[in-house]
């Protein structure tokens, strides 16, 4: 492995830097499961960086499931089985917790602000123009289960495309909690406009490589959205309203 290649993007701390070109190593298939890294002192050297960076990358890499580090046994990559085993345990914490919506818009204030700002780092050209297409598809006068259902796509996509498959099942497990309510969010065109707008400043941000800003705009999402929810909570529950031009048209002329 010819380690001084790799070359980090310099939009990122250097250790976010060397853990998104060890975890594209490892997702491409340069590094192996079952393959050791080399130990901390040798990758610094390789790498002509310090051992506290190459310990806090290789800890954001273990943290997602990524490799495995064990004294005396060294770093390790991990097989895709061993990570989805990873996967699946988290992914049972969210989906079994007896939790009410609050709680599940509560973790959804910690995880997705972080994943929009992680994806500003890393969307590729063709994340990026799927991203957009999901946009401009849900600024389209379109029916509030269509737009329920591009409300979903474009938050997965934007987790998916951190290219970290732990991030992504997190935010699935939430999006499955959260589907019940989604479409009742969108009754009226003026909330499906509101939403939009604020998907199309965290696309922007994204697409800017600004993980400050994309980081803010999905925070500020997600709390208009919980008070929305808390909203509706105090009012009690309504019954969807009757289609109408204003609140349900397919598409306007």
């Amino acid at each position: 492995m010819d380690w001084t290649s790799m070359k980090p993007a310099t939009t990122l701390s250097l250790p976010d830097r060397l853990s998104v070109d060890l975890e594209r190593l490892i997702l491409d298939g340069e590094l192996a499961p079952g393959d050791r890294l080399p130990p901390e002192r040798e990758l610094a050297e390789h790498l002509g960086v310090s051992r506290v960076s190459i310990r806090e990358a290789l800890r954001e890499l273990e943290n997602r499931g990524l490799i495995d580090r064990k004294p005396g046994r060294g770093t390790v990559v991990l097989s895709p089985g061993e990570r989805s085993g990873i996967a699946e345990r988290i992914g049972e914490a969210v989906s079994s917790a007896d939790a009410e919506i609050r709680d599940i818009m509560e973790l959804r204030a910690i995880v997705e602000p972080p994943i929009a700002r992680i994806t500003a780092g890393r969307a590729r050209p063709r994340d990026l123009a799927q991203l957009r297409d999901l946009v401009e598809a849900m600024e389209k006068d379109v029916t509030k289960d269509r737009y329920a259902e591009l409300d979903r796509a474009f938050h997965q996509s934007i987790a998916q495309y951190t290219h970290n498959p732990l991030l992504e099942l997190i935010n699935e497990q939430i999006a499955q909690q959260i589907a019940p309510s989604r479409g009742s969010r969108y009754q009226t065109r003026e909330r499906r406009q509101v939403s939009s707008a604020a998907h199309r400043r965290i696309f922007e941000a994204i697409a800017d490589g600004d993980g400050d800003r994309a980081e803010a705009e999905a925070r500020a999402h997600v709390l208009d959205i919980a008070e929305q929810i808390a909203i509706a909570g105090k009012q009690g529950p309504a019954s969807d309203p009757t289609p109408t031009v204003e609140n349900d048209q397919e598409t306007v002329s």
